[in-house]
């Protein structure tokens, strides 16, 4: 008698979110936290790390951009080998190679030091950014998968609060190494962590057709005594596509929506780091305090979460496009008042929370966009090929900020200069809406729509 089947991925779409699902998101959660963390604690520790090796500020953007470069090529390559081989142990092998680096950073001693360790701490931290989010999108129900990737990444501004202040704290009290130092243990137990308790993607390893003793653990995790003995669990089918993964973000019809998309990605990272990046040292050189930057700095992370946690049931229940164009729009004329705001820390700190939470909501929002617009076998590689994109922007931001900064602008002009790629991203986001039916139409029946 034939073995009778089970759709597994129709059985997590029926059942209920359940501890486990939560106990996987809240791994994610610290993983993506790290990110945060080491985006936000090189900010406060520049002016000390370019003290000790005698470089002048204006040039610390090329250090920021070293530690963005490498994760920029971290997303680009551990995406698709993640696709490959699978979202747990690209996760683990990514923190530990941060944690080597980060350790390696507080013990830099020259520049070129500097940049290499940088570099390779962003190689392990953009690595492990598409993994964890395609983890997260892929144990989700569908029905909340937009709401599950979106308080996933969360966790990146809030890992950034937690940075400043820690930094604000760590610095005068142990010196700026000690920051790194906690940057090298925490991956460390979360490495552990991961490969004790964290499943591989069920949703992986079906579209695979592997490791089904494997899966129905997972299941039984999930749903305890609710799948019969005997069955054979399955997946609803998802095409095999043979060769690099990357190249089937361009057929099929995906190869306008996938260049659209990337666009704004590009646009609301290179903002969000250059803002969390050169805040703290443009407001000293007007005569803020760095307790006083970092509060600022802290108001715009919290405005940032707030806004990330939110932005998975507003994209739910509004539909991407109305959201994340006005969340755009409205996100650069706040960096455009933050400019202007200097007269005040009150009015600076609300101006700085309103850009965090606009613009940390729409890039947050652009997550859950990315999850739902590929199928199981490429989902890694289209979130880490925009998550890329996304860090690319982040390499040129501090370097273009750094130059502004060097030819004498002012917080006003620099920040009016910041909100021009937001009214980019929100152009880019139009012309997506137009192109995404053709995307719809690919990923039906295997992801959720967009809108």
């Amino acid at each position: 008698m034939a073995t009778s089947k089970v759709d597994a991925i129709d059985l997590i779409d029926r059942h209920p979110v359940t501890g486990f699902q939560i106990g996987v998101l809240i791994l994610c959660m610290l993983v993506a936290a790290l990110d945060g963390f080491d985006t936000q604690a090189i900010g406060y520790t520049a002016p000390a790390i370019a003290h000790a090796i005698n470089l002048p500020m204006p040039q610390f953007g090329q250090v920021g951009s070293a530690g963005l470069l490498g994760a920029a090529l971290g997303a680009l390559s551990f995406g698709p080998l993640a696709d490959l081989f699978g979202r747990k142990w690209f996760m683990i092998i990514a923190m530990i190679v941060f944690a080597i680096f980060s350790y390696l950073t507080a013990q830099s001693g020259s520049l070129s030091e500097l940049l290499t360790y940088r570099f390779f701490a962003g190689l392990g931290l953009g690595g492990v950014t598409p993994a964890f989010l395609a983890m997260g999108a892929e144990l989700a129900p569908k029905r909340l998968r937009d709401v599950f990737v979106t308080v996933l990444f969360a966790s990146f501004p809030g890992g950034g609060l937690i940075g400043s202040l820690t930094s604000a704290w760590v610095i005068p009290t142990f010196g700026w190494q000690a920051v790194f130092y906690i940057g090298a243990v925490a991956p460390i137990v979360i490495a552990i962590i991961l490969a004790i308790w964290l499943p591989e993607s069920i949703r992986f390893l079906l579209a695979r057709g592997i490791r089904q003793d494997e899966v129905r653990r997972t299941i039984e995790r999930i749903m305890p005594g609710e799948v019969p003995p005997g069955v054979e669990l399955v997946a609803p089918p998802d095409p095999a596509r043979q060769g690099v993964p990357v190249k089937h973000l361009f057929s099929e019809g995906r190869a306008v929506p996938t260049v659209l998309l990337w666009v704004p990605f590009f646009m609301v990272f290179m903002i969000l780091v250059t803002v969390t990046f050169w805040t703290p040292a443009v407001l000293n050189s007007v005569g803020f305090s760095l307790s006083a930057a970092a509060l600022i700095i802290g108001l715009n992370n919290l405005g940032s979460v707030i806004a990330s946690a939110l932005s998975g049931w507003l994209v739910h229940r509004g539909g991407a496009f109305r959201v994340l164009i006005p969340g755009f729009l409205i996100g650069g004329l706040c960096l455009a008042w933050f400019g202007q705001a200097t007269s005040s820390i009150v009015t600076l700190g609300a101006a700085s929370f309103l850009a965090g939470f606009f613009v940390g909501g729409t890039g947050t929002g652009l997550i859950a966009v990315a999850a739902g617009m590929y199928p199981t076998a490429i989902r890694s590689t289209g979130i880490g090929w925009a998550m890329g994109m996304g860090r690319v922007g982040q390499v040129f931001g501090p370097v273009l900020t750094g130059l502004l900064v060097a030819a004498g602008y002012k917080v006003g002009g620099i920040f009016y200069a910041a909100a021009v790629p937001c009214f980019i991203g929100a152009l880019f986001l139009i012309f997506l809406y137009f192109a995404r039916p053709v995307m719809e139409a690919d990923a039906e029946g295997s992801v959720a729509p967009a809108e």
